[in-house]
């Protein structure tokens, strides 16, 4: 982009007016609201009719006006449609890949065995189709799908090959809280993207490290609002980002509650001031609207007069923007009046004796897990379904890492305790030094469809860090 300097000073004179008129905090959520937030349709597994999911080119706004760009999305749309799914059901996908290239998906939290998992083993050249039957076999939980093609993730998910499947069971339920989707359950699919001046998204990935953007997206719109009734919200929170980690908080100090994490509910229900939010990582909110205010949920603090202007003239990774959300409250009467339960699960959770101890170490300025780049061909770990495993993660360069086909808890991070938000069943963790996890392998894998673990820098995954898993049958 280029400027003549009478544009340069114009320019300039107005960011800084507008700068000295507003505090950065402010700004962030300044005209905040300004695109009703769009909610993806919902596609929901019914008398055992398949679900078709076509990945293709579409085009959208991310100003939420008239002026559509192409993108990649499923169904239509950029992004995908919301997938429900019941436990106890077994559901046919049928994927189609209408792109000029080869892609592959996948369900990351989904338990399944190897052989359904997607990834490599399953890539589909352009025109061809994957029909897996998915038993849903897990308790209730909010999982993501997207491309996870092998040396291609980071583009893929970038243009669009994302979405949030929501697996739902007798507890979920059974239990009084905010449930219908649109209306009080809301999914957010929050990334950062670089955008041109026609609001193209603009992927140039770093030699180093992961992809940053500098503007922010929730469900493919900047700064948007959404009318709630005066009650209990649910929000689920998906990170698509590449590479970025959120830290939110509300505009008015508020406390988020947390109900759940990746692999489902939490214990009880924890209540927190900010709340992270790492590539990959999913977690279920609920916020108090009953006092009828408005409020807003950001991420820190956006970029300033001078790195807004450095913006304009070389690719920034600082946000102009940090607003996730404005929940705006009307006259309606809540849906769910109820107390939150003081529990989400009847029983404690109960974890295992780890049967060895492993130790990885994931790449920083070189990609790589224990210095091994990821080879197709090659099997990295081999763990007994059914059993713990100790695992040690190391990492120099702050990531996050998504292990597929296992559940864990957290045991420490850099020797203390874990957050209250994060001590329920997981499957993607925030890399920050050394992080103890156990491991538990209830499904099986092999050697023709391994498991993979891999560094949610989706660029780093791109470029070899990433290993290949063998979960042995009981049998």
């Amino acid at each position: 982009m280029s400027f003549s300097r009478r544009q340069f000073i114009q320019l300039s004179a107005g960011m800084a007016l507008s700068a000295g008129i507003a505090p950065s905090t402010a700004r962030a959520a300044e005209g905040g609201g300004d695109v009703p937030l769009p909610v993806p349709p919902l596609l929901e597994s019914r008398r055992g009719q398949p679900l078709f999911l076509t990945l293709q080119r579409s085009h959208w706004s991310f100003n939420g006006d008239n002026n559509k760009v192409l993108v990649w999305g499923i169904n239509g749309l950029y992004l995908g449609p919301t997938v429900r799914v019941y436990s106890g059901d077994d559901v046919k996908l049928i994927y189609t890949n209408r792109l000029n290239e080869p892609v592959a998906m996948t369900v990351s939290g989904l338990q399944v065995p190897g052989a359904l998992m997607g990834g490599a083993p399953r890539m589909m050249s352009a025109g061809a189709d994957w029909a897996p039957v998915l038993p849903i076999r897990q308790g209730a939980s909010t999982c993501w799908y997207h491309a996870d093609t092998p040396n291609r993730m980071a583009p893929h998910v970038y243009n669009g090959l994302a979405g949030l499947w929501l697996v739902e069971d007798e507890v979920s339920k059974s239990l009084p809280l905010p449930s219908h989707y649109g209306v009080d359950d809301f999914p957010l699919i929050i990334q950062d993207k670089r955008l041109d001046n026609f609001a193209t998204p603009v992927y140039d990935p770093p030699q180093e490290g992961g992809f940053l953007g500098d503007v922010l997206l929730v469900n493919g719109v900047r700064n948007p609002y959404v009318d709630v009734s005066r009650g209990w919200v649910r929000l689920r929170l998906l990170n698509a980002s590449n590479a970025r980690r959120y830290q939110l908080s509300m505009s008015d100090n508020r406390p988020f509650t947390v109900i759940a994490s990746d692999q489902g509910f939490l214990p009880a229900p924890v209540a927190v001031q900010q709340l992270s939010l790492a590539p990959g990582e999913r977690r279920e909110v609920l916020i108090d609207m009953s006092q009828g205010d408005e409020v807003s949920i950001t991420a820190g603090t956006a970029a300033g007069i001078m790195d807004r202007l450095r913006g304009l003239f070389q690719p920034s990774s600082i946000l102009t923007s940090t607003l996730i959300l404005t929940l705006r409250p009307t006259g309606l009467l809540p849906l769910v009046t109820d107390n939150l339960p003081m529990r989400l699960l009847a029983d404690q959770i109960l974890d295992g004796v780890a049967v060895r101890t492993r130790e990885f170490r994931l790449g920083d300025n070189l990609p790589g897990i224990n210095g091994a780049l990821w080879d197709m061909n090659r099997i990295d770990t081999v763990a007994q379904q059914g059993t713990f495993e100790r695992w040690i993660i190391h990492a120099d360069r702050p990531q996050a890492l998504h292990i597929q086909g296992v559940m864990f808890l957290i045991k420490s991070v850099n020797g203390a305790q874990p957050m209250g938000e994060d001590r329920g069943w997981k499957d993607t963790a925030w890399i920050d030094g050394d992080v103890e996890l156990l491991v538990s392998f209830p499904q099986g894998s092999s050697e023709h469809f391994p498991f993979v673990y891999y560094s949610q820098s989706l660029e780093m995954a791109d470029r070899g860090s990433a290993g290949q898993l063998l979960v042995q049958s009981a049998g």
